[in-house]
């Protein structure tokens, strides 16, 4: 990874832009994170990026302590949901929204970038699911993405990782968002380099963004 562009259709989309974080901290992800929507951008920014192994803890979870010196590290966070992991082949977007530039309202965000990257691995011959009980993406029963977001200010921030090739004895260590399943990576299902995949979940996140 590691470039970024800025991309602007008048009225059918404000101002969008991606940029390849590359392989990121979680620490550090978070903190950039945090600093960016203090500036109160007039637009949109979406990362995409892998992190370093990692567990990290949402505010429903009260029972896990944070244990920066674990290994993998566990770390608390403020976004929604239990525990999740994160580790080099899984692909992060982190969706920085301008809430009140949207065609869509906050209470929406969630169900929005599921439907819609639900609709992508469809598109991609990977039939999948969305859990009414469990905000992520389940095929065959396995969990292949996870979601936990965050509001603040009109912005959203946090976001989606979907298991690509990612070390699933990691992940398989938790029960993943508290749950009681399993994890699989999309590569069991089909052969796609992890660029074009991150190709054509921008386009959809593209999309997702334009006023209809």
């Amino acid at each position: 990874m590691a470039s970024s562009g800025v991309r602007s259709a008048g009225k059918d989309l404000m101002k969008l832009k991606f940029t390849d974080k590359g392989i990121i901290d979680y620490r550090d992800c978070l903190n950039e994170m945090l600093s960016l929507i203090k500036t109160s951008p007039e637009g949109h920014e979406i990362w995409y990026l892998e992190h370093p192994s990692v567990f990290t803890v949402g505010i429903s979870e009260k029972e896990i302590k944070e244990d920066p010196n674990s290994d993998p590290p566990i770390y608390k966070t403020d976004r929604g949901g239990k525990i999740t992991y994160h580790g080099i082949g899984q692909i992060v977007f982190y969706f920085m929204l301008n809430l009140k530039q949207t065609p869509f309202k906050p209470s929406e965000l969630t169900k929005k970038i599921l439907a819609s990257t639900s609709v992508a691995i469809e598109d991609l011959g990977v039939k999948n699911n969305i859990s009414e009980s469990d905000p992520g993406l389940y095929v065959n029963g396995e969990k292949l993405a996870s979601i936990g977001m965050r509001i603040k200010s009109n912005y959203s921030y946090h976001g989606l990782s979907l298991n690509h090739d990612v070390n699933l004895k990691e992940f398989n260590s938790i029960n993943p968002c508290g749950l009681d399943v399993k994890a699989c990576n999309l590569s069991k299902y089909i052969d796609i380099e992890q660029s074009r995949l991150v190709s054509v979940l921008k386009e959809t996140y593209r999309n997702m963004l334009k006023n209809k």
